[in-house]
């Protein structure tokens, strides 16, 4: 007896140290925006014209951020945005193919003083956008937060072929930090991809009356995460928006400000 239960003691460990290691699960925290790399923990930034700096808030409450300002641009439009997510290690974050099927959470905090908002013209403040669109195709999307000029903020969700539909709205507050948190399924299908949406802490429910949205989050060659100011042409002035505490994983508690 003594014998048998040995044997099998040597061949459980046998096996123990034969089988393949248990891969490591992903960190629910995949990026996050730290004011002490600057702005190399965006792939890129989009400045025509405008600067991206460290700053501190301006309201004294959560130190260090970042600020995106652009000015008028000769009556065409103008940009100052973040492109994409840069890790520590150099190497970029692409939400393309290879993450298809996968779901995503985005969160960050945001204050806009000065934003020269003229009625009827628009200005995007956040955007997850395409990179690589097919020629002759959908050259944005998946979707955006911004004002038309009309004292709101919108949820734009566009579809690859182009149409476009406003699934939230709330009052446009500026001289003021506000919390966003968006979930999204990382699919091409309209039917597979939807999107989820937190502000100020609270979950928002969609024109359709449901928390979930169904599209298509994945388009052209890969999609990006940008924020700052992209703006109409008819729109003058300077603008600044702040962004503290941006971050990416795959868990809402991982990125929530």
């Amino acid at each position: 007896m003594i014998r048998a239960t040995v044997a099998a003691m040597v061949v459980g460990l046998t096996a123990a140290l034969s089988a393949p290691a248990a891969a490591a699960p992903q960190a629910a925290l995949i990026w996050q925006a730290d004011p002490s790399r600057g702005t190399s923990v965006f792939e890129g930034v989009e400045t025509a014209p405008g600067t991206v700096s460290v700053v501190d808030d301006p309201t004294g409450r959560y130190g260090q951020s970042y600020r995106f300002q652009t000015n008028t641009n000769n009556g065409t439009k103008s940009r100052c945005e973040s492109r994409g997510l840069r890790l520590p290690d150099g190497t970029v974050y692409k939400l393309d193919d290879s993450k298809a099927g996968q779901t995503f959470y985005v969160g960050w905090r945001s204050f806009w003083n000065p934003m020269p908002d003229k009625a009827g013209a628009w200005v995007a403040l956040y955007q997850l956008h395409l990179d690589g669109a097919p020629t002759g195709g959908v050259g944005a999307g998946p979707f955006v937060l911004r004002t038309l000029g009309d004292g709101q903020l919108h949820f734009q969700l566009v579809s690859p072929d182009g149409s476009s539909r406003h699934i939230w709205n709330a009052p446009l507050k500026l001289n003021a930090w506000n919390t966003f948190v968006i979930g999204f399924k990382l699919s091409r299908s309209n039917s597979v991809g939807w999107v989820q949406f937190w502000y100020n802490g609270v979950q928002q429910t969609f024109t359709n009356g449901s928390t979930q949205y169904p599209g298509a989050t994945l388009m052209g060659n890969h999609v990006n995460n940008k924020w700052g100011v992209y703006r109409s042409g008819v729109n003058s002035g300077v603008a600044d928006a702040y962004l503290n505490s941006a971050k990416f994983g795959t868990t809402y508690q991982s990125v929530a400000p």
